[in-house]
């Protein structure tokens, strides 16, 4: 079979990488509970318990008791959202701080801003980083992948880390940074005098973004001498999201390569648990009949795991998502091929109905 530009699109998730030795968010949260136990880590333990019991209990208010939601984007998240304090839109709305917060953050939430600086070092200086480049060689399935595509292939990616851009470098990796290393959306708009092979937006940012003082974002190849405060990534949806460049433009070239010319989105250890990303997907795919999902993960049930999937994108038609019980390795490795994309791919409407 042979497909068109544009037809297949990726989009990768946490569980793509948990087999580089890059632990998921979920993962990240067990890490912490571990440091928590160190002497340096000790003085955070109560504020932890405390954002740790708040949220799950606001889950659970909405009928919501599934506690594996609870990570470290959401952790994050939640502090930034209470460190913006008076700057918040609701503040007029709400009279106090619960009695609790000031006693475990402080009157001033330093506790909380040192808290959440060290949760980003220890994301920044360990949790993102590969011990060795060829713990993410499987991802070079995508290279082979995009040489039998015979197009380039575009790649959307919600994680930090740097697996794709070190295992495909002989491919070449189009992030969008001109020769003065600042990025520029208008890289990607002129395709044809790209020479990469794979376009990789990395819709949450990467662990090598930094702004410069003009404010323009541009990376770094020694990530350690990116400030914390200085790094370029977000938790999930945030106002960032919404009008700051990359992240609107990169949310908005998912969207329109999702709706327009993508028959198959090819979901890689993505556990689709962010709304916005859902919610992308889910208008793709009941936009039109010719469009299909495969999402591929370490599922225990494919049946039951396309039902949560449908439920969670609400999609109308159960034959819209296909689910592959494997993990990423194992997928780039030895399954990820046009041969075997073929059998999951939309197939073609006839160009007439047929006259009885």
């Amino acid at each position: 079979m042979l497909f068109k530009k544009d037809e297949v699109v990726f989009l990768l998730g946490a569980g793509a990488s948990v087999e580089a030795g890059i632990p998921a968010s979920r993962n990240m949260i067990d890490s912490l509970e571990e440091l928590l136990k160190n002497d340096s880590w000790k003085k955070y333990t109560s504020l932890y318990h405390y954002m740790k019991s708040s949220i799950i209990y606001a889950d659970g208010i909405k009928g919501r008791f599934e506690y594996d939601n609870f990570n470290i984007e959401k952790l994050v998240n939640t502090l930034d959202e209470i460190l913006k304090s008076d700057e918040h839109p609701l503040f007029p709305f709400i009279g106090s701080w619960t009695p609790k917060l000031p006693e475990v953050a402080g009157n001033d939430l330093n506790l909380l801003k040192d808290f959440r600086k060290d949760i980003i070092r220890q994301l920044r200086d360990k949790w993102i980083q590969l011990e060795r480049n060829d713990n993410a060689k499987y991802y070079t399935g995508l290279s082979r992948f995009q040489k039998e595509y015979e197009f380039p292939l575009r790649v959307f990616s919600l994680n930090y880390d740097m697996c794709v851009e070190i295992a495909c470098a002989e491919s070449g990796v189009e992030r969008g940074f001109g020769d003065d290393t600042r990025w520029d959306w208008r890289v990607f708009d002129n395709e044809q005098e790209i020479e990469s092979n794979i376009f990789l937006y990395k819709l949450h940012g990467s662990i090598d973004w930094v702004r410069n003082t003009n404010g323009e974002l541009t990376y770094k190849d020694s990530t350690s001498r990116i400030e914390l405060d200085s790094l370029e990534i977000i938790f999930g949806t945030t106002y960032k999201l919404q009008y700051v460049d990359p992240f609107l433009f990169l949310s908005y070239e998912f969207r329109k390569r999702t709706l327009s010319d993508a028959k198959l989105i090819i979901a890689v250890g993505y556990g689709f648990a962010d709304d916005h990303i859902n919610g992308i997907i889910g208008q793709s795919l009941n936009s039109s009949d010719n469009k299909k999902l495969l999402a591929v993960g370490l599922f225990d049930d494919e049946t039951s795991e396309c039902g949560r999937i449908k439920a969670k994108l609400a999609v109308a038609k159960e034959d819209k998502i296909v689910c592959w019980g494997i993990g990423a390795k194992e997928f780039f490795e030895t399954s990820l091929s046009i041969e075997n994309i073929s059998k999951v791919f939309p197939e073609e409407a006839p160009p007439f109905q047929e006259v009885q």
